[in-house]
C-alpha cells in the first residue's frame, strides 16, 4: 500500500482538498445543527404532533374548499340555501429544491505480482435547499390535494335541472369524476 507522500502530486492536492472540504462542511453542519436545534426547542408549540398538525392541515384545507364551493353556489339561480361537506383524500403534495451532488473518483493500484486493482469511489450528496436563515425548505411544486367526495345539500335541489347544474359546477369546479359527488335536496326547512 502506498503512503500520502508515494501519491502523485495530483493524487496529494485531491486528497488535501476532499479533507478540507469535508472539515469544513463537518463545521457547516454542526453549526447549523446547534442553531437549528436551539430554534426549534424556542418556537416548538407546547402539544404537537405530526398526526395532529396533518389532520388540522387537511381540515383547514376541507373548510376552504367548502367555504369557495358555497360562495359560487350560493350565486347560481335556483339554488337557494346550500350547505356544503368536502373531504380530502390526501393533503398538499410538496416538492421540495435539493442540492443534489455527486462525485466519483477512480483510483488504480498495481501490487508487487503485477496485478492491478481498480477502485470507483462515488459521494452522493442530497440536501433541502433553505434559504439563508430560514428553517423552511424552498418548494419548487405543489400538488393540489385529492377529494374523496363532495356532499351538497340545497333547498333548490328537488328541480332535477338545479341539482344538475349544482352538480356539473362541482365536478368543474374541482375536476373531479361525477362520483364523487352527491347533490341533495334540503329537508326539514
Amino acid at each position: 500500500m502506498k503512503s500520502f507522500k508515494d501519491l502523485s502530486s495530483s493524487d496529494r492536492m485531491f486528497i488535501s482538498i476532499l479533507a478540507l472540504i469535508a472539515i469544513g462542511m463537518s463545521f457547516i453542519y454542526l453549526g447549523k445543527a446547534s442553531t437549528t436545534s436551539a430554534q426549534a426547542i424556542l418556537n416548538k408549540p407546547a402539544v404537537s404532533t405530526p398526526a395532529a398538525t396533518s389532520a388540522t392541515k387537511i381540515g383547514a384545507l376541507e373548510k376552504e374548499l367548502e367555504g369557495k364551493l358555497q360562495a359560487n353556489l350560493l350565486q347560481m339561480d335556483g339554488a337557494g340555501k346550500v350547505q356544503v361537506s368536502v373531504t380530502l383524500a390526501t393533503g398538499l403534495k410538496s416538492e421540495y429544491a435539493k442540492d443534489e451532488n455527486t462525485t466519483s473518483r477512480k483510483t488504480k493500484a498495481t501490487d508487487k505480482a503485477g496485478g492491478v486493482q481498480e477502485t470507483t469511489e462515488v459521494t452522493e450528496n442530497n440536501q433541502l435547499v433553505t434559504p439563508a436563515g430560514a428553517t423552511t425548505p424552498v418548494i419548487i411544486m405543489e400538488d393540489r390535494p385529492e377529494v374523496a367526495g363532495v356532499l351538497i345539500i340545497a333547498e333548490g335541489a328537488s328541480d332535477a335541472k338545479v341539482r344538475e347544474e349544482i352538480h356539473t359546477s362541482v365536478q368543474t369546479l374541482l375536476s373531479i369524476p361525477s362520483s364523487k359527488i352527491k347533490v341533495v335536496p334540503m329537508g326539514g326547512s
